[in-house]
């Protein structure tokens, strides 16, 4: 039976017949790697323009191609995709590189985004959670409205919401990126207690800040100022009226000063009496599922 991963496996292991040199990135770190247009033009829309009569450049049959931006140990990798439709995100999540984020960017680049997205999405059980979080980050900051980011983040999202069960994934919270983090605390699936959210909020601005002290009770005005800079834009989408007042009067009122004074008067109000009307809008409590779905290592 024909196998097309197969037969196109062999063809990327052998040189025979290549007729196309790309010379990839420049310097020190540089190497050329040998392909086949046919193959390149079917698997890619940018190398079939890019290997068309109108863009190539020749040297007798052997088309020349140059790509300084992108490193070698990326292109190997996006190459043996294009030959294979496979990668190994086991080797990538190893790696301590960022080479996720380079990875998207070219595939991106060269037309391969789509394809590639749908292998992760297949395959994201193979990567860690601290990878999966990379990842996460990494498609909230390429600016992209096609359907294909927009159904992978909106998976991803859902993967990660579990995550964060209990209070000891705190190094996981500091990973976040902004965008990431906005998009979990806004979700009524995150599964984290509001108090740990707003612990949590606090260690992610500090790190995000790393001049400052995790000594709380050590700021002075100019702290306080940085780190309430920081997190304005999370507390609209904190449930802080889902706290009891016991958690709120040990943990959250001593640093009150990062909240803005209409809030704090409201909450103050509500917990003596919540019948008192509030203009604040008090947001439902988080949805918390007791099944686990996923199974992580």
């Amino acid at each position: 039976m024909f196998n097309k991963t197969n037969t196109f496996q062999n063809l990327n292991n052998c040189a025979d017949d290549c007729d196309v040199n790309i010379q990839i990135g420049e310097g020190s770190n540089s190497e050329i790697f040998k392909a086949h247009s046919n193959i390149l033009r079917i698997r890619s829309t940018y190398f079939n323009t890019a290997l068309s009569s109108y863009w190539a450049k020749k040297e007798g049959n052997i088309f020349i191609f140059k790509k300084p931006n992108i490193k070698p140990d990326i292109f190997r990798i996006i190459l043996n995709f294009i030959y294979t439709g496979t990668i190994s995100l086991l080797d990538i999540n190893r790696d301590k590189d960022d080479k996720l984020n380079e990875l998207l960017i070219v595939a991106d680049e060269i037309g391969l985004n789509d394809e590639l997205i749908d292998y992760i999405q297949i395959h994201i059980n193979e990567l860690s959670k601290e990878n999966i979080i990379l990842l996460f980050n990494t498609l909230k900051m390429i600016p992209c409205n096609q359907i294909n980011y927009n159904n992978i983040i909106n998976y991803i999202i859902e993967y990660t919401l579990e995550f964060f069960n209990d209070y000891d994934d705190s190094n996981l919270f500091l990973k976040l990126s902004d965008d990431s983090l906005i998009s979990l605390i806004k979700n009524d699936y995150f599964q984290m207690k509001e108090i740990d959210i707003w612990n949590n909020l606090i260690k992610w601005a500090i790190a995000k800040n790393p001049t400052i002290s995790s000594h709380t009770s050590n700021w002075k005005s100019k702290e306080i100022e940085i780190i309430k800079n920081t997190i304005q834009k999370f507390i609209p989408y904190i449930r802080f009226f889902q706290i009891s007042p016991d958690d709120y009067y040990e943990k959250v009122h001593p640093l009150s000063a990062l909240l803005p004074n209409k809030l704090k008067k409201e909450i103050n109000l509500h917990f003596i009496d919540s019948r008192i009307p509030i203009s604040t809008k008090i947001l439902r409590p988080r949805i918390f599922i007791k099944k686990q779905r996923w199974n992580y290592y």
